[in-house]
């Protein structure tokens, strides 16, 4: 009985990792933003968690990359990040990979980039 729940039990994992990885995104946006304009001067206890944050974030993004980019992609990973994978493929020639690339880049990333454009 147990072993019929696991298929459930993994992809809620997926999709949780999946939220956490874009709350950590845009929360390294975020500080982006405020660095960009001058307000982290003067606050290292702001920089410590910001860089802090960073780092995790990277580390989930690789783990998200490998696991559930190649499950979504059904492609091994040539990049480290998710990001620069979707930045490939969303600029790759016309496919089903290029369009799903394209629609979560769209939809998730360029929303919270500050440029608009989330070039991976």
């Amino acid at each position: 009985m147990i072993y019929l729940l696991l298929p459930l039990k993994l992809a809620f994992g997926m999709v949780f990792a999946i939220w956490m990885l874009w709350v950590f995104y845009a929360a390294v946006m975020r500080l982006k933003m405020v660095r960009d304009a001058g307000g982290l001067e003067g606050k290292p206890w702001v920089k410590a968690f910001g860089y802090f944050t960073l780092g995790v974030g990277l580390v989930l993004d690789f783990f998200v990359n490998l696991v559930a980019g190649t499950i979504v992609f059904c492609e091994l990973p040539r990049e480290w990040t998710l990001s620069t994978r979707l930045w490939r493929l969303s600029n790759a020639p016309p496919t089903w990979r290029q369009r799903w690339a394209l629609a979560i880049r769209v939809a998730l990333l360029d929303v919270v980039d500050p440029a608009g454009v989330h070039e991976g």
